[in-house]
């Protein structure tokens, strides 16, 4: 009688672990489908192309830098509503004033990010920021590795705030909202 109970049970476990499986699947895929459209909301927004070819995205990167260094353009001492603030003499970022551990090619690719606030930065950007000549360059993934960690930094200090946002097959922008807006 025990056995039959236990079976009659494992069965009714499996049923519900394959529709957890289908509902699991169904929400991946809902997941998906939100992104993409996501992103081709932002395109529309920002007005670029879904697609750039590698050859106008270097030159992206190479006339926004030279417009960055033209311009002599200063970092504000805070961006994303007051609550990222960065320290240029000491190379030091600050969430809520709370100074965060970071690498120095971190600090580069947020340098970047808040140089070019409100713009998207694309991995060839990044690439020419971090690594000045072209023959020194690593992979380009090591981006998505360094902009993985700095977010994951930034998340952890801030209790969850995003200050990075991925545009899809773009790059990535840091938007410097006013303090009224929050982070």
């Amino acid at each position: 009688m025990a056995e039959e109970t236990l079976s009659a049970r494992l069965v009714e476990i499996e049923s519900m672990l394959e529709r957890s499986r289908r509902r699991f699947d169904e929400g991946s895929r809902l997941v998906e489908e939100a992104q993409q459209l996501m992103g081709e909301i932002q395109q529309a927004i920002i007005g670029s192309p879904k697609r750039v070819s590698p050859e106008d995205s270097e030159e992206a990167a190479s006339r926004l830098l030279n417009s960055l260094k033209a311009s002599g353009s200063e970092m504000p001492e805070t961006l994303c509503g007051g609550r990222l603030s960065v320290d240029q003499v000491q190379r030091l970022i600050r969430i809520d004033g709370h100074p965060i551990g970071i690498t120095e090619m971190e600090y580069r690719v947020l340098e970047l990010l808040a140089f070019a606030r409100n713009n998207v930065v694309t991995r060839a950007m990044l690439l020419k920021h971090l690594y000045r000549r072209s023959d020194d360059q690593p992979q380009p993934k090591i981006i998505d590795v360094f902009i993985s960690k700095l977010r994951k930094k930034l998340r952890s200090a801030s209790g969850g705030a995003e200050f990075i946002e991925t545009i899809p097959q773009r790059g990535w922008i840091l938007r410097d909202i006013d303090g009224g807006q929050g982070a």
